[in-house]
């Protein structure tokens, strides 16, 4: 699955940069809009927005495995699971440039101009405390599980946040080349932030199949190791 997952990343970010490339001496205007990394509600978008959402998913199975005193426990889980579902409603709906508005507003009681979009002021101080946030709850993780959740974060507010703010420049500036080889290396950071973070999940949150009984067990492995008892074997159809 994680092999699929990387890739139809890399077909979706290819298939931006070919069909920019054919556009440019053959138009495909809905072609092109339908692959086109920059824009929103096509299929770049819902790949991006699938990705999310499967992190979420396998977030909120942690939720559901962890049984008492398990650290992090079922209400953090919940919590980081709810949070990546929201990043993947933001890609549908573009609930981030909301934030235009307030930084607008900041930029005209401050009486100066932004280099780049409006939203990425008032969007960096949200990732800011949104880093914080993360940080005191990975703690909680085991050591392979922490930095892997927290690097793909990394990646992730390193592309939808700095190179944002990079291409907002390169926008305002008219830098067409620059800003389309920005918003691949933006779209491909995002992306792959979400394979990196299903990859470190998969190792936490596992899936086996007995093949004596032919049932499915799924348990968090760190757990396991310690409260043996707490695998969950879900009904699943016999083997014949």
């Amino acid at each position: 699955m994680l092999w699929g997952a990387g890739g139809i990343t890399v077909l979706v970010l290819a298939a931006d940069l070919l069909t920019r490339g054919f556009n440019h001496f053959e138009p495909i205007p809905s072609v092109r809009r339908m692959v086109n990394v920059d824009l929103e509600a096509n299929l770049a978008t819902w790949w991006n927005s699938t990705l999310l959402l499967a992190v979420a998913g396998v977030a909120l199975a942690a939720a559901l495995l962890s049984g008492r005193g398990a650290r992090p426990g079922r209400l953090s889980w919940l919590g980081f699971s709810a949070a990546t579902a929201t990043l993947s409603i933001d890609e549908t709906v573009s609930l981030h440039e909301r934030l235009g508005e307030v930084g607008k507003s900041w930029k005209e009681t401050a009486g100066v101009a932004l280099p780049s979009h409006a939203w990425v002021l008032p969007g960096a101080i949200l990732a800011v405390a949104g880093v914080v946030v993360a940080v005191v709850w990975a703690r909680r993780l085991p050591r392979d599980l922490r930095f892997g959740l927290l690097g793909a974060l990394g990646v992730y507010l390193g592309g939808a946040l700095v190179v944002e703010a990079f291409n907002g420049w390169a926008h305002k500036n008219d830098y067409s080349l620059t800003l389309m080889l920005g918003t691949l290396v933006e779209e491909g950071l995002e992306m792959g932030a979400c394979v990196v973070a299903l990859a470190v999940l998969g190792r936490y949150v596992v899936v086996e199949h007995d093949p004596v009984t032919g049932r499915i067990s799924a348990f968090l492995r760190y757990e396991r190791s310690r409260h043996p008892e707490r695998a969950v074997t879900p009904p699943v159809r016999q083997a014949a």
